[in-house]
């Protein structure tokens, strides 16, 4: 775990600051590192948003809107189209579903193309490359794969992986729905 150290500023009345490693704190060599890079991440900052001082060059930025999956042929799960899941059998800690055959196939398959679909987006990652870039590839593949990006629109949820941008470490959670079977994938870069 990161811990960031608090001082007081010496001018004007004793106003807290930032400093150290971690997720939002730091500076110099971490994150993406140089001005330029920290000039176009700036330009994508939200109307409003300009006000606070962030501490690194990773900075929020403009919301895409939500892609969808118009295919018919891609199985959708429950909650694809009002974004509430339904069809959720109570799993108690001791209780141990027994897979048919069948069902091992369908999760070996999903397996395979969330991880397939997860090293097409690992290899994107790069100074310069927004998650919305790596969001819509991830998008794109699982669907030609024929699988629904489960992701998207779980619970309201408007992207098709979930994707942050640390000044320290990248982490991405990667889930697929293939012909109705879910496999989740995390990856640390």
């Amino acid at each position: 775990m990161n811990k960031k150290k608090k001082s007081k500023s010496k001018g004007g009345g004793g106003s807290k600051s930032k400093s150290g490693g971690g997720g939002g704190g730091g500076g110099g060599s971490k994150g993406f590192g140089a001005a330029p890079a920290a000039a176009a991440l700036q330009s994508l900052v939200p109307p409003g948003a300009g006000a606070f001082q962030y501490a690194g060059t990773v900075v929020p930025g403009v919301q895409s809107p939500q892609r969808t999956v118009t295919d018919s042929q891609i199985m959708k799960p429950d909650y694809a189209a009002d974004s509430i899941p339904k069809n959720r059998p109570q799993m108690l800690p001791w209780v141990i579903e027994q897979k048919t055959p069948e069902e091992i196939a369908k999760m070996r398959a999903a397996g395979r193309v969330a991880r397939e679909v997860l090293d097409i987006a690992g290899r994107m990652v790069a100074p310069g490359v927004t998650t919305d870039a790596i969001d819509a590839v991830v998008h794109e593949e699982s669907l030609k794969r024929g699988a629904y990006p489960s992701p998207l629109n779980y619970h309201g949820f408007p992207k098709s992986c979930c994707t942050s941008v640390n000044e320290g470490e990248k982490k991405r959670f990667r889930s697929v729905l293939l012909k109705g079977t879910h496999e989740q994938v995390m990856l640390v870069l």
